[in-house]
């Protein structure tokens, strides 16, 4: 299931289709093809894809169910699925879809099309509500309260296929006519699908072509003729040659850290079904995920490709998991919404410029220009995702979702071939019942470098808060940034920050870093906001409250996500070394990791998942 080398996806504007109406059927002049090939387009469906696949079986057995598709369209099929789980899955089931598009409707076309055939239901709308810019790469879509989630792979199907980590069940091979599509009905295509293919995948398809049955027999599935929906004679299903395996075994995973990482990592894989335990005596957010006033927006880069994939699935995650969060809790932790950047500082303005000038299109269109490249003195970017939020109320709201965190202080790992033993302080907490499958180490605080060699290229830096009332200027509820950020909450009230300052770790397992305020921070503070209106003159400003918390990093300023080297059997995993980007990429992380333990197609393309291995080399 795992790739080969290949080339790395840009992250780069597709041409959308052009989307007309004939005699009431949505047509594709590009390919000189009808979207759906029936007057009932539902039925058809139902019975090339769903019937073909088994899925309402299959649903009602529960587990974990992985389908790819290699033409999304107009969503149809995704929708029509979404029902039949629905309607058979059980709870704790779960349902990952992976599909392909290389020309993406317009926002305003898939609504149309889905009014037009009565599919305007609450999974349509969450659909269009998440629909991603006509971006290459993937995008991640979740479906609140079915378990179910999307993984829309926007781009040339076979180079997409080639970047994708996980196993497929069930394959929808639909697309346009293999004569005005060879794009996609090619062996580079079934080779790839071979590939992500469980042994006894099943697939369905509409076309009867012989090219494209002795193809796919070529790669290694059985191939047999059905009838055809309708007037169409015929059309191919099958299977992908081996052993049907029993339903996927769910692990049971420990989590250590219960700050944003450990907890979303918790969540992503008790979403999953899987039995999680998670360990931190400081309970649910201690440490820097305890801040009262953090700020969530993207990293986009004018040339590295790979970071704005990851800027953009770590919005796109993160976002997901706060509406999917508070829909369960009613806990919002959003504190303002918007992120405004200004070009304050010499470097400030300069990395304006190349984005500006990079175009938001090639920067995964995760910006709104707010005047152009020379727009005077301080030309801004405006993030209209990004956000300002408690993260301690997120990790509240996490931790309501899940098991209760239990308060042990794990001290040490013990490998063994039934499985991993946590070891723990007090010694009598060491009764845990049965050995765990995984444990993910989400937490690089003091004393545990002994549980994976790579905590030690981890180092801290600190931080500090700073709450204030001044005279602040309205500028629409949004967070502003720059040179540090200010973060608002209510008229005349904002959180200020935030100070980065290296510490040194201690050496003891139950030793903390030192998190004392500091007056002289506040002033920090002070100086590096004084850009902004009503910070200036300090007589002005009544300080309220402060903060202070630790930030783990490692050198190039990634996270550190994957397995670590010190178990050949890939059963301990890390999601640590945030730093400052926890909001943009902890519940991306978390995803990556769940889906890697259960063998689901991934968030992110091999290449960029790479940037986050933790046997990359650091630079």
């Amino acid at each position: 299931m795992t790739p080969v080398h290949s080339p790395a996806i840009p992250c780069e504007p597709l041409t959308q289709a052009h989307l007309v109406w004939r005699d009431g059927r949505p047509y594709a002049p590009e390919y000189q093809d009808a979207y759906f090939g029936s007057d009932d387009p539902s039925a058809e469906a139902f019975e090339v894809f769903i019937q073909a696949n088994d899925l309402p079986r299959r649903f009602a057995a529960g587990g974990t169910v992985a389908i790819g598709e290699t033409g999304f369209g107009t969503g149809l099929n995704v929708l029509l699925t979404l029902q039949q789980w629905r309607q058979h899955a059980p709870p704790g089931a779960f349902l990952s879809i992976l599909s392909l598009e290389a020309h993406p409707l317009s926002l305003d076309d898939l609504r149309e099309v889905h009014r037009h055939l009565d599919l305007d239901d609450a999974d349509s709308q969450a659909l269009c509500a998440q629909y991603p810019p006509p971006i290459s790469g993937l995008h991640r879509i979740v479906f609140p309260g079915a378990r179910a989630i999307l993984t829309l792979g926007l781009g040339d199907a076979a180079p997409l296929l080639a970047q994708i980590r996980g196993g497929i069940d069930a394959w929808f091979l639909d697309g346009f006519a293999p004569r005005s599509n060879p794009g996609l009905w090619n062996t580079a295509v079934f080779r790839q699908i071979a590939r992500l293919s469980h042994p006894g995948a099943t697939f369905g398809t509409y076309t009867a072509a012989g090219q494209v049955r002795r193809d796919l027999e070529a790669v290694g599935f059985a191939v047999k003729r059905a009838p055809g929906h309708g007037q169409k004679r015929e059309r191919l299903q099958g299977c992908y040659r081996g052993t049907v395996p029993d339903a996927h075994k769910r692990p049971r995973v420990a989590v250590i850290g219960a700050g944003v990482a450990g907890l979303a990592s918790a969540f992503a894989l008790h979403n999953r079904g899987c039995e999680v335990g998670v360990f931190d005596p400081a309970g649910a957010g201690g440490g820097a995920s305890g801040n009262p006033a953090a700020v969530l927006l993207p990293n986009p880069h004018p040339k590295d490709t790979e970071l704005n994939h990851l800027a953009l699935a770590g919005m796109r995650s993160t976002r997901a998991l706060l509406g999917e969060i508070t829909a369960q809790t009613g806990i919002d932790p959003v504190l303002a919404e918007g992120v405004s950047f200004h070009g304050v500082s010499a470097h400030g303005r300069k990395r304006v410029q190349r984005l500006l000038r990079a175009g938001r299109e090639h920067t995964g269109a995760l910006f709104e220009p707010e005047g152009g490249p020379d727009s005077g003195p301080e030309p801004r970017l405006y993030y209209p995702g990004g956000c300002g939020l408690n993260l301690a109320r997120l990790c509240t709201a996490l931790a309501q979702s899940l098991p209760p965190v239990e308060t042990r202080l794990i001290t040490g790992l013990r490998l063994t071939d039934e499985g991993l033993i946590l070891e723990a302080e007090p010694a009598e907490s060491n009764a845990d019942p049965l050995p765990w499958d995984h444990v993910i180490v989400a937490t690089a605080a003091s004393g545990l470098h002994t549980l994976c060699p790579e905590l030690e290229q981890v180092s801290t830096v600190s931080g500090q808060m700073t709450r204030v009332r001044a005279p602040l200027p309205d500028w629409g509820g949004q967070v502003a940034t720059g040179q540090g950020y200010c973060i608002p909450l209510g008229p005349g009230e904002a959180w200020i920050g935030a100070t980065y300052r290296r510490t040194q770790m201690p050496d003891a397992a139950d030793a903390a870093p030192d998190t004392t305020p500091r007056a002289e921070d506040d002033q920090l503070n002070l100086e590096h906001l004084s850009w902004v209106p009503g910070l200036g003159d300090p007589a002005q400003v009544e300080t309220l409250e402060r903060w202070a918390g630790t930030r783990a990093v490692v050198r190039d300023r990634l996270p550190l996500a994957g397995a670590s080297l010190r178990d050949p059997r890939r059963r301990i995993w890390l999601n640590v070394a945030h730093g400052s980007r926890g909001l943009l990429y902890a519940p991306l992380a978390a995803e990556l990791l769940a889906d890697r333990l259960l063998g689901l197609p991934e968030p992110l393309l091999d290449s960029t998942s790479g940037r986050l291995d933790p046997q990359r080399p650091l630079s």
